[in-house]
Parts: structure tokens; C-alpha cells; sequence
């Protein structure tokens, strides 16, 4: 920002009789200069994927290792991840037992489910019982009709068991909520766990993603469920 504002003074403090080629250069570098910003900052947003991708990889690697899954289940559990929001989230597959569920239950409306096959993957990642399902929440006609809240709410990465890291849930909505981001602990594209309490009710280990944070990465932008 500095630097913009050194090359605003020069420009300002440019005499009046300054000639053309001056001003043409003067303003080929102010162009330039713009040109390394914005270049830069597609070059950092290409790392970040680069390195997003590489960590998604990784975890669904080391998950079937760890389940020790064949080739045959691994290429099953590919194609029910194409019915999640994010095709490249595969490992949420083997991570969050309502991300399988619902994959595969969008995956059985347009194919023929080997049981075989199926019962042979659940058999080995023993992923447990769903987790309670969104049900008596405000709806939600639009993206940013939201209900104002104040409520207590603990999260916790996906793949924790539990979601026990507390915060602060600002608003709520079928689709989504605000929570506070504990010690800025995540980021764009996490995907994690909630749970709260509202009217009377008690919601635990609500599976969701964050779509964007906000106040300097002190706030989350949280989108419930991982499939269309």
C-alpha cells in the first residue's frame, strides 16, 4: 500500500509542462506495477490449490492404507464421490458417516449398488452411527436470510470424533451458520463438525464446510451437509 501511495505522490507532484513520453512511462510503470500485484496474487492462489489438493490427496491416501481397502472398493467409493458437492473431498467418504450415507444413497438413485462390494468397505472403516440430521432449524429461502442467534456451539475438525473446541454461533439457518472461529483455527475449504443447542434441541456433530471467513479470519461462514 505505501508503495501505491510513493508512486500517487510522484504523479501529483509531476510538473505540468512534463512531456508526453514522461507521462507515458510514468504510466507504463504505475501499470506495470499493477500487473506483478495482480500476477502475484494468482501465482499465491495457485499454490494455495496446489497445496489444498495435495493435503486432500494425502488424507484419502492414508485412509486406505489405514482401512486397507482393494483396488475394487477404492474405485466403487471414487464413483460415489462424484455426488459430493466436492468430488475432490473423497476422503469424507471415509471420514464422515453422513457424507458416505448421503453419497451413496444419491449414488443408488442412478446405479446399481455392488452389496458385495459394499458391505466388504463398511465392514472395514466401522464408521459408526450418523450423526443426528438437521431437522427444526429456521428456513432458509434465501442465502442470507439467516436467524440472528447468540448460542453457545462446539466444533472440531471432520475427522475428530467429537466436536468439542468451544465457540460462538451467530446466526443459524437450515443451510448454514456464523460461529466464531476459536484462535482463527480454520480456514476456507475445512471441513468440520458443530454442535449446539436450540430450541430445546439438542444438535451434536453437525457435518459442514466453511465457505469463506470473515473479520479477519475471526469469523466462519459454515455450509451444512457435503452433497448436492
Amino acid at each position: 500500500m505505501e508503495k501505491v501511495e510513493d508512486i500517487l505522490r510522484v504523479w501529483t507532484s509531476l510538473d505540468v509542462h512534463t512531456s508526453f513520453t514522461d507521462v507515458a512511462l510514468f504510466l507504463g510503470i504505475l501499470l506495470g506495477f499493477f500487473l506483478i500485484l495482480i500476477t502475484a496474487e494468482v501465482l499465491r492462489r495457485r499454490r494455495e490449490q496446489r497445496r489444498v489438493s495435495k493435503a486432500l490427496t494425502d488424507k484419502w491416501n492414508t485412509l486406505c492404507r489405514i482401512y486397507e481397502l482393494t483396488d475394487e472398493e477404492i474405485a466403487l467409493l471414487k464413483d460415489i464421490s462424484r455426488y459430493l458437492k466436492n468430488p475432490e473431498k473423497k476422503y469424507l467418504l471415509l471420514a464422515n458417516y453422513q457424507a458416505f450415507h448421503e453419497s451413496l444413497t444419491a449414488y443408488g438413485r442412478k446405479n446399481k449398488i455392488d452389496t458385495q462390494l459394499l458391505d466388504s468397505i463398511t465392514a472395514k472403516t466401522k464408521m459408526g452411527q450418523t450423526e443426528k440430521l438437521v431437522s427444526e432449524m429456521p428456513p432458509q429461502r434465501r442465502k442470507s436470510r439467516r436467524k440472528p442467534v447468540q448460542l453457545p456451539a462446539y466444533v472440531a475438525p471432520i475427522d475428530h470424533y467429537q466436536a468439542h473446541i468451544q465457540t460462538k454461533m451467530y446466526d443459524l439457518s437450515r443451510g448454514g451458520c456464523k460461529i466464531e472461529n476459536p484462535r482463527k483455527h480454520f480456514h476456507q475449504g475445512d471441513d468440520i463438525k458443530i454442535s449446539f443447542k436450540f430450541r430445546e434441541k439438542n444438535f451434536e456433530n453437525i457435518p459442514g464446510e466453511v465457505v469463506r471467513t470473515s473479520s479477519f479470519g475471526r469469523v466462519l461462514h459454515v455450509s451444512f451437509g457435503h452433497v448436492y
